[in-house]
């Protein structure tokens, strides 16, 4: 079956109406809504009769009322979001999803939390330079491992969701982000060398290497200096990361102990809970990962679908990502293309939607709510009721 789908920000809905915006949603032929519940840092120029400023900002957190008492296994607590004062708008969404029969898939933000890592530096990445990263979280970090699975948890007994969504399940360093640091290398800056600088270097990623047996000294080391011949020298890195891991097997076993980390992050979430996990791939973060082939949360019958951004698909189907070893697609259940309804032609977004259902895909999920002018929708009614016929 081809599963069609909404992204949205659970503000979006709330500040163009609840009811009108789940009318909506279903009009079009969605079948499910995937609600952002958790962010990062994030503005957005909104669409539409909107009950709210045009330009929402905010500096992300939760964007629903924990149940403080499932986060008494770590230190690090749930920070809700400024913008939410009080209410909890969630209930009443998850209950109205439930009168119109419309599947609701939460989705969190994992690491990518700013307003948790500012006030747990302990906690968050950091480059192999020793700069710590003021937004992105280490899924080596115990106490953000029971964070996330304590919030999937308090998330699926309150509000039966159809799936829980990770979002942003990465291991870079988060440090440095090309959009807001100058970058003065010109030429001789270049993947790779980001690649290098991405890598964490934080205490919780550090021991658990050396646990599994990986000279972290040496790798800090050699990464270090790498970095430091492009810093000092100006001379580009010319191999790429993945005949550096084939070169210097300690890199590579660094960084699939980091993978590994990922995995049993996922593993803890999806154990803890009862509806399945989905697991969000993206080329926006460098070092985003999807788990290795050994995560007993990757199987048919956990029903873990990944996502992945249109035009990323493909990686999801190559033997090694990244140079990694282990990675096993063929135990991926399903795969559901995130698409942004902004990049497209109306044109080019029907038949593109009806292209992923004759290919088999599992579904589509068509970004975001709150941004797409009425219009719009529109054209993705057409698109959906196409790619719905083509399924058939």
């Amino acid at each position: 079956m081809f599963q069609t789908g909404i992204l949205a920000h659970l503000w979006n809905v709330v500040d163009l109406g609840i009811e009108p915006s789940l009318d909506l949603i279903q009009s079009v032929g969605a079948q499910s809504i995937s609600l952002v519940v958790t962010s990062s840092r994030v503005s957005q120029l909104r669409a539409g009769e909107i009950d709210g400023p045009r330009i929402f900002r905010s500096d992300g957190g939760y964007f629903f009322q924990p149940d403080k008492s499932l986060y008494g296994n770590t230190r690090i607590k749930p920070v809700v979001a400024s913008e939410l004062n009080k209410r909890d708008p969630l209930e009443q969404i998850a209950e109205s999803c439930k009168k119109r029969d419309l599947e609701l898939r939460l989705r969190i933000t994992a690491l990518e939390q700013p307003v948790i890592a500012s006030r747990h530096p302990g906690a968050a990445t950091k480059t192999v330079l020793g700069d710590v990263s003021p937004e992105t979280l280490s899924a080596s970090n115990p106490d953000v491992v029971e964070l996330l699975r304590a919030t999937a948890t308090d998330l699926s007994k309150r509000y039966a969701p159809a799936a829980i969504e990770l979002d942003g399940l990465c291991f870079h360093s988060g440090a440095f982000n090309e959009n807001d640091e100058d970058v003065g290398l010109g030429l001789y800056f270049n993947g790779d060398f980001m690649s290098l600088l991405a890598l964490s270097f934080d205490e919780s990623s550090a021991q658990s290497a050396i646990t599994n047996g990986v000279d972290v000294d040496a790798v800090s080391r050699y990464v270090r200096v790498t970095l430091e011949n492009v810093l000092h020298g100006g001379q580009p890195l010319d191999e790429p990361l993945s005949d550096l891991m084939n070169t210097t097997p300690a890199l590579r076993a660094y960084i699939n102990s980091q993978v590994d980390n990922v995995t049993a992050l996922v593993t803890q979430v999806a154990g803890a809970i009862a509806c399945p996990v989905s697991i969000v791939l993206t080329g926006e973060g460098l070092f985003g990962v999807y788990p290795r082939g050994d995560c007993d949360a990757i199987s048919h019958d956990r029903g873990v679908i990944i996502e992945s951004l249109v035009g990323w698909e493909e990686d999801l189907d190559s033997e090694n990502f990244h140079g990694i070893e282990g990675l096993q697609p063929s135990l991926i259940a399903r795969q559901i293309l995130l698409a942004d309804v902004s990049v497209c032609t109306p044109e080019c977004l029907i038949s593109d939607v009806k292209h992923y259902a004759d290919e088999g895909f599992g579904g589509v999920v068509l970004s975001a709510y709150g941004l797409i002018p009425p219009v719009g929708f529109q054209t993705i009614k057409k698109a959906f009721r196409f790619a719905s016929r083509s399924a058939h």
